[in-house]
């Protein structure tokens, strides 16, 4: 174990709701840090600490228990009190798929959500207001960190190229055997697609986020095709505005009736693929610096190759 840097020297906060998507999220660390940090005051929450290429981050875990959007709000507020220095969380974990005849998703792909014109990338659809021209959606507030977007871009850029894929971050696989792929990632019944495929993918896009559990085809495909999500999760509608998060999912299951728990360890591991990718990519270790830091160093930067010498 590496030794433990000051709370104010971490960054980044990977929110893992379930305890397999921790362990997911640990096997990504390329540092483990050792010692417990002192309890704040009213602390209710433990981190696992360590770093990702240049990055602190703490990896933080739900209270055994408990789930859902409301829980994720007091967990970004007990992460800013408890780093003051955070700028920026990653949501990772598991989620439902929504596949569709022009949407091949896989059970093991990866869901990450990207806002558009029309939407915020994430849709909490049962939360609503109710007004006098009927009920309306209440929009998430939340917005990625736009180093994180930039991150989120380079590797859909490069996402045909091997050395720079995701995936290759799942070599962890060869000490936990627990996480591997339980089988072939077929095409779900949804799909037009009949190939295998050796590993995930990612898929870009709206994220629905609510506070049951899904085990119904008609109730998903309803969701899916009321507000185009891509994936559907209990957590990240919950995310409060005091921190921008991106929301990174790997499909576990098609929310349907033969939901079960048999591919959550590799869907939990290839979303942590992807965060860590997401993390490698905000930085060279010679370019060392909070993320605030970062961004504001490459925006002069580039302000000074369009200034006029």
């Amino acid at each position: 174990m590496a030794k433990t840097p000051k709370l104010e020297d971490y960054t980044i906060i990977i929110f893992s709701p379930l305890v397999i998507e921790q362990k997911a999220a640990c096997l990504m660390l390329d540092e483990v840090h050792d010692g417990i940090p002192e309890r704040s005051p009213g602390q209710t929450v433990l981190y696992t600490l360590g770093k990702i290429a240049s990055h602190n981050v703490a990896i933080a875990g739900y209270p055994a228990g408990e789930v859902g959007i409301g829980v994720s709000g007091s967990m970004v507020s007990e992460a800013l009190r408890d780093f003051p220095n955070v700028e920026a969380g990653i949501l990772v974990g598991i989620a439902a798929g929504t596949p569709s005849p022009t949407r091949d998703i896989r059970l093991g792909d990866v869901a990450v959500a990207v806002p558009s014109s029309d939407n915020p990338g994430v849709i909490g659809y049962d939360l609503f207001k109710v007004q006098e021209d009927g009920i309306q959606l209440k929009q998430w507030q939340n917005s990625t960190h736009p180093l994180l977007r930039s991150a989120i871009s380079s590797i859909q850029v490069h996402e045909s190229r091997p050395e720079f894929s995701f995936t290759r971050h799942l070599d962890v696989l060869s000490r936990a055997a627990d996480f591997k792929r339980p089988g072939p990632a077929l095409p779900s019944s949804e799909s037009l697609a009949s190939n295998l495929r050796d590993e995930p993918i990612a898929h870009y896009g709206t994220i629905l986020s609510g506070n049951g559990v899904i085990k119904s085809k008609k109730k998903r495909d309803e969701l899916r095709d009321k507000y185009g999500g891509l994936a559907i999760e209990m957590e990240a509608a919950g995310m409060t505005t005091r921190l921008p998060v991106a929301v990174v999912r790997g499909i576990s299951d098609f929310a349907d009736s033969n939901k079960n728990d048999e591919w959550h360890r590799y869907a939990a591991v290839t979303a942590a693929a992807y965060a860590k990718e997401m993390l490698t990519r905000l930085g060279s270790r010679k370019e060392t610096g909070s993320v605030n830091e970062i961004l504001q160093h490459r925006s002069l930067s580039s302000l000074q190759i369009l200034t006029p010498a």
